[in-house]
Protein backbone atom coordinates (compact mmCIF):
# COMPACT_ATOMS: atom_id res chain seq x y z
CA UNK A 1 0.00 0.00 0.00
CA UNK A 2 1.14 3.50 -0.73
CA UNK A 3 1.75 5.99 2.09
CA UNK A 4 -1.11 8.18 0.81
CA UNK A 5 -3.63 5.35 1.14
CA UNK A 6 -2.38 4.47 4.64
CA UNK A 7 -2.61 8.13 5.69
CA UNK A 8 -6.14 8.38 4.29
CA UNK A 9 -7.22 5.24 6.17
CA UNK A 10 -5.75 6.56 9.44
CA UNK A 11 -7.46 9.92 8.91
CA UNK A 12 -10.81 8.22 8.26
CA UNK A 13 -10.42 6.08 11.41
CA UNK A 14 -9.82 9.24 13.47
CA UNK A 15 -12.85 10.87 11.85
CA UNK A 16 -15.09 7.91 12.74
CA UNK A 17 -13.81 7.89 16.34
CA UNK A 18 -14.43 11.64 16.59
CA UNK A 19 -17.95 11.28 15.18
CA UNK A 20 -18.88 8.43 17.52
CA UNK A 21 -17.68 10.34 20.59
CA UNK A 22 -19.50 13.59 19.72
CA UNK A 23 -23.09 12.56 19.09
CA UNK A 24 -24.65 14.62 21.88
CA UNK A 25 -27.07 17.30 20.72
CA UNK A 26 -26.07 20.96 20.84
CA UNK A 27 -28.25 24.03 20.43
CA UNK A 28 -27.11 26.54 17.83
CA UNK A 29 -28.65 30.01 18.08
CA UNK A 30 -28.36 32.63 15.36
CA UNK A 31 -30.43 35.79 15.77
CA UNK A 32 -34.02 34.53 15.96
CA UNK A 33 -33.36 30.96 14.87
CA UNK A 34 -32.46 28.03 17.06
CA UNK A 35 -31.64 24.53 15.87
CA UNK A 36 -30.64 21.44 17.80
CA UNK A 37 -28.25 19.09 16.04
CA UNK A 38 -25.32 16.78 16.80
CA UNK A 39 -21.95 18.29 17.70
CA UNK A 40 -20.24 16.59 14.76
CA UNK A 41 -22.67 18.06 12.25
CA UNK A 42 -22.26 21.51 13.78
CA UNK A 43 -18.46 21.29 13.61
CA UNK A 44 -18.54 19.97 10.03
CA UNK A 45 -20.89 22.71 8.79
CA UNK A 46 -18.82 25.39 10.56
CA UNK A 47 -15.65 24.04 8.96
CA UNK A 48 -17.21 23.98 5.49
CA UNK A 49 -18.60 27.51 5.81
CA UNK A 50 -15.18 28.79 6.92
CA UNK A 51 -13.42 26.94 4.12
CA UNK A 52 -15.79 28.25 1.46
CA UNK A 53 -15.55 31.80 2.82
CA UNK A 54 -11.75 31.75 2.75
CA UNK A 55 -11.73 30.22 -0.73
CA UNK A 56 -14.17 32.80 -2.09
CA UNK A 57 -12.17 35.66 -0.57
CA UNK A 58 -9.02 34.30 -2.17
CA UNK A 59 -10.67 33.94 -5.57
CA UNK A 60 -12.63 37.21 -5.57
CA UNK A 61 -9.99 39.60 -4.21
CA UNK A 62 -8.17 41.80 -6.73
CA UNK A 63 -5.01 40.07 -7.88
CA UNK A 64 -6.32 36.75 -6.56
CA UNK A 65 -6.22 33.36 -8.23
CA UNK A 66 -6.88 33.53 -11.97
CA UNK A 67 -8.22 30.52 -13.89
Amino acid sequence: MSPKIIGLIVLLIFLVIFAVQNTQPVAVKLFFWQISTSAVLTILVSYLVGFLTAWLLGVLKPGGKKD
